[in-house]
């Protein structure tokens, strides 16, 4: 890797894709002091991930909620979850108490936070090494590395950008503070009021600044067409399909993560998979990948485009509730009956003959 400034980390080019936008050198040092002081203090001690607190970012004014990890053992470190989208996100995975597919996959693929950890060294890549090199920090053990990663929905984890680091910097020095008064006060994060969250506040005080709690209301959470992309039906070609005279068979359709990463831009993606199967026969009728930014609109355009091409079925069959969102309108403008099902039998063989075609699970 190549340094042309001497404060800052420069992008680092890997297989084609270049990591821009890095933080300062400065920055850097700010996230691993953070890091360090928190991973010293060993919170999960005491705390569950479940004891949600959260954080305002002093620069946007935007409302991080973070949870401690590793109460069970397994991976320790600190989870932000960055404004109403990631409250979202959280309050998926906090939801997910019976262990499925789905929720394994919500898991993977479409966490939207900033995640600190502490790994062992076969967990550090090249690109964290040089950083720490630069910053002259060496690290022996378990659970003594500092790795820092940015989850999207849709997209690898990736190295964080200087806004996120600048983010997950003041959530680790808050969350040592935090931590450490409810070692002292273990009703510390018991809100007054239902729907309220301890909240740190970074205010004004004269010449200086500190922080402050103050308790701030929760995003109320619900599945809603808010979380489904926009999308718009064609109806000149909803009015070519009505004219189909017979109604046939049940169809089963889902919408998943693809098990293999894109290399398309600067961070590595996984499609969104649209799926199409005939309940009767187990014959695939369509499969379509797309971005996690289009796939909504894409997923629509493709089914209209299956039945004008092979009919129209009676039903539609799904599982998840963001499909049926999706399949809404089609099946109104079309008189389809909707009916959502524990089990897809047809479309899961499929998926993973699929799967195994491209030699991969997700």
């Amino acid at each position: 890797m190549k340094t042309h400034k001497q404060d800052t980390l420069q992008p680092f080019s890997k297989e084609g894709m270049i990591i821009s936008d890095a933080p300062s050198l400065g920055e850097w040092k700010a996230l691993y002091d953070a890091a360090i002081e928190f991973r010293n203090l060993a919170p999960w001690q005491w705390m569950y991930d479940d004891a949600l607190f959260a954080i305002e970012d002093p620069d946007t004014g935007q409302i991080g909620y973070c949870s401690v990890m590793g109460a069970l053992g397994e991976f320790h470190g600190l989870a932000v979850f960055p404004g109403e989208a990631g409250w979202r996100s959280l309050h998926r995975l906090m939801q997910d108490n019976e262990p499925s597919s789905a929720a394994e996959e919500e898991r993977v693929y479409g966490q939207f936070a900033l995640i600190a950890s502490f790994e062992s060294s076969r967990d550090v890549t090249e690109q964290d090494r040089a950083v720490m090199k630069q910053l002259g920090l060496r690290f022996r053990g378990e659970i003594a590395w500092p790795v820092f990663r940015s989850h999207r929905p849709g997209y690898l984890p990736w190295y964080l950008t200087r806004d996120e680091a600048k983010l997950l910097t003041v959530a680790l020095s808050q969350a040592t503070v935090v931590a450490s008064r409810i070692r002292q006060q273990s009703d510390l994060l018991e809100p007054p009021q239902p729907n309220q969250i301890l909240t740190r506040r970074r205010v004004k005080d004269g010449t200086s600044f500190e922080w402050i709690d103050v308790w701030t209301e929760t995003p109320q959470y619900t599945l809603s067409a808010s979380e489904i992309p926009p999308i718009r039906v064609d109806e000149v070609i909803l009015k070519r399909i009505r004219r189909q005279e017979t109604r046939r068979g049940e169809w089963e359709v889902d919408i998943f993560y693809a098990p293999f990463a894109v290399e398309e831009g600067e961070r590595p993606m996984f499609p969104r998979m649209l799926m199409c199967v005939d309940h009767a026969s187990g014959i695939v009728l369509q499969v379509h990948a797309a971005a996690h930014e289009t796939y909504a609109q894409e997923s629509v355009d493709k089914l209209l485009e299956t039945m004008l091409a092979g009919g129209c079925p009676a039903t539609f069959l799904f599982q998840r509730p963001e499909v049926g969102t999706l399949l809404r309108p089609i099946a109104e403008g079309l008189g389809i009956e909707l009916r959502q099902e524990d089990w897809l039998p047809a479309l899961e063989e499929a998926r993973e003959a699929l799967e195994q075609g491209l030699g991969g699970k997700g």
